[in-house]
Parts: structure tokens; sequence; C-alpha cells
């Protein structure tokens, strides 16, 4: 095998490895070939980048801050396929979008032997940039699933080891949080490891999809009744989620969802009971006060109150609530009039704007009517031109 890698450093394709392997070790510079190579004390290839959580609890988080791939939920389905396993002498392996080994189940001695002596263990990291052509390091990199065994392995040390893994992709988003690993003895090797690890990443797939969807029950739970409870503005947002009420529809747009979820989150670890400014996209600062949504401890999202705004749409003032403010007109409407103007301008149905809003369709029914008083038209033709017209003036 070093005489291969050699005749790879010097230009010349080794025999016996595929194309795919050989398209990753070409990743790899001369320099680091021959580190590989030379290198006799494999655990100084490896420093453990994390500490590892109780089993079977906790979210790992990466040095920056990003969010990774939480253990506790799926582990439900790594102690099943563990189980399944057996003393099959096949190690089962999560890692988070890194690399970095979040949990590990073996049911044998000598095979936890075996994946200690590489620390292919909870808090070591395996990419492909640090380590080499490896199934877990190379299934990031590829972005789909990869088999390397034996000589297949761009170091020496893993060269008794047989491993096949495949990615785990985020159900909202589709990008990769992690990966699921099955690794045993070289000579163990079977061509059933592939679709054992493939279902592994499915059933987890699934399991996070479900988490997801109660991860959205719960934040519109937490919303709806904040909304019934406040005539203010008020959203509700989680990593993926935003929802705003009528009175919130003018003051913070989609575009907004990533910079408020972050500036909450930082709230939250600090301990900020005081309102604080939030920048939103447009580049303007609220005021916010926000308070966590909970499921036992875990986090789900982040529900706020805006202090003080002023609504995003063009030559739109607040309600004021004196005896000044105008009966008739642009500048009587409140918030939520406002809003329920906008969306039926747009063409939206009541049931639509409804869905948009987070109100009942009665409750639009009422907010248009209120709006046709006010604004002196009969229609949805006759509003949708005068909010054009609106819209046409200048600014003041």
């Amino acid at each position: 095998m070093v005489a291969r890698r050699g005749a790879w450093v010097g230009g010349v394709r080794p025999s016996a490895v595929s194309n795919r392997i050989c398209c990753s070790w070409r990743g790899r510079s001369p320099f680091q070939i021959r580190a590989a190579v030379a290198v006799s004390g494999w655990p100084a290839m490896l420093t453990r980048v994390m500490s590892p959580a109780p089993a079977g609890r906790g979210s790992w988080v990466t040095p920056g801050g990003g969010p990774a791939m939480a253990v506790g939920p799926v582990s439900t389905v790594l102690d099943g396929v563990g189980d399944d396993l057996g003393d099959t002498g096949v190690g089962l392996l999560l890692t988070d979008q890194r690399a970095r080994v979040l949990a590990r189940r073996v049911a044998d001695h000598d095979t936890a032997r075996l994946l200690d002596r590489v620390q292919l263990a909870p808090g070591y990291g395996y990419r492909e940039e640090q380590i080499g052509t490896n199934a877990i390091g190379t299934a990031i990199a590829g972005r789909g699933p990869a088999l390397v065994a034996g000589q297949e392995h761009f170091a020496d040390a893993l060269t008794r080891l047989a491993c096949a893994a495949v990615t785990v992709a985020d159900p909202a988003t589709g990008r990769v949080i992690g990966v699921v690993d099955v690794t045993c003895a070289a000579d163990k090797a079977s061509p059933l490891m592939l679709p054992l690890v493939k279902r592994a990443a499915w059933e987890i797939g699934q399991r996070l999809l479900d988490d997801s969807s109660a991860d959205e029950r719960i934040l519109q739970e937490h919303f709806l009744r904040a909304r019934r409870t406040s005539k203010g503005p008020v959203l509700a947002l989680s990593r993926r989620t935003m929802l705003v009420n009528g009175a919130a529809t003018g003051i913070v747009e989609p575009a907004d969802r990533e910079l408020l979820w972050d500036s909450m989150l930082r709230s939250l670890a600090s301990g900020q009971q005081q309102p604080f400014p939030v920048p939103l996209a447009n580049g303007r600062q609220i005021a916010m006060r926000c308070e966590p949504i909970l499921d036992g401890i875990r986090l789900v999202g982040v529900l706020a109150r805006p202090r003080t705004a002023t609504p995003r749409t063009h030559g739109a003032r607040e309600r004021r609530n004196t005896s000044s403010t105008p009966a008739y007109g642009w500048s009587s409407l409140t918030a939520a009039e406002l809003a329920v103007a906008e969306q039926v301008a747009q063409g939206l149905t009541n049931r639509e704007a409804a869905a948009h809003l987070y109100l009942s369709p009665h409750t639009i029914d009422f907010h248009l009517r209120q709006v046709f008083r006010k604004l002196d038209v009969r229609s949805r033709v006759e509003l949708t031109r005068a909010t054009l017209r609106r819209q046409a003036e200048p600014a003041r």
C-alpha cells in the first residue's frame, strides 16, 4: 500500500483502486500523502474536538455556535439499529456535519477495542481534510453514500477497517447535518453494510421530520395563545419558521427571520430581561422583548413582542390612541386593517389572507368592512386602485 501511494504521489494511478477512491485521494496533497504513509503514531493525527454529552441527551453545538445534529431525538433509532446488529462485530456511529463523532453503539468488546485503537469514538473528528479517505469524511465531502474498505482507506491505520456511511439531511432545509456510519473489521465486510446504513439514515430522517412537526405544533400553540391575549404586535419564531399577527405584519418581513432568530438566541444566552434593539434587513432597528418557548428543557422557539416599531408600508403611520386620530383615510387604519388591505389588494381571498395573517376568515371580513368604510371604497378592485395610487405617492 505504501508503494502504491508513493506511485500516486509520483503521478501514477495505483492499481486495484476505484475511480471514486482515486478522486478522494486526488484531494490530498503529496505532503499529506507522505505524512500519512510515514505516520507511526496514529492518535497524533486525531484531536478530541468536543467533550461527549451524556448518553442519549443534549444537542451538539459547533465552536462557532451553529446548529449540529441533536443526539437525543434520534437515540431511539440508534438503540434499535444497535440492538439489531447485536454481536455481528459491526459498530454504529453518528456524527455531525463536520464529521465529529457524537454517539456510538457497539455490542461486543472486541469491536469496541478495534474502534478505540483509531479513536473512532465520541468526541473525535474524521474530516477527509484531516484523516484522508474514510467513509465518514468522504460521505460529507461527496454529499452521498460512501463505502471504503481495507486498502481503500487513505491512512494505513484504517486499512484494518471497512466502513459504510450515508449523510443525514435536515428535513426542512435539505442541508447535511450529520452522518450515519457502520464500521467493522475489513475481513468481515459485507455488501449489505451500505443498504443497512441507508435504512438507518432514512429512519433518522423520519424521526427528525416527526420532531420538526411536533416543534411546529408547539410553536403555533404558544403563538395562538399569545395572539389571543395581546392587542399589540406578536411574533413567534424558530430556526425555520416565523409566525406574526396582523399588528406585526407591517413591522417585520420574512427576510428578517434569520436576523431576529440570531438576536433572540444571543439575548436568551445573556439573560437579557429588558427590551433590546434588534436589527432588521432594511437597516432599521426595533426594540424587542422575548421569552423562550420550551418543550421540557429543550428550546423550541422564541416568542417576541416588539416594543417600538414603525410599520414598513409606504406612508403608513401607527394608529394613535387619541382623539386626534382621523376617522377616515389611510391614516385612520389600524395596523391589522392595513395588513388586511395590503393582502386583499394583492388579489388574495379572505381565506388566503387569513392563512397569511393567522387570523380567521371572519376576522378578515370584519377588518375588510372597516377598510372599505374608512377609505370610502365599495369593492376589492377599488381598494386595489386606491392602494396603487397611495404607493405611487412620493414619501413625505
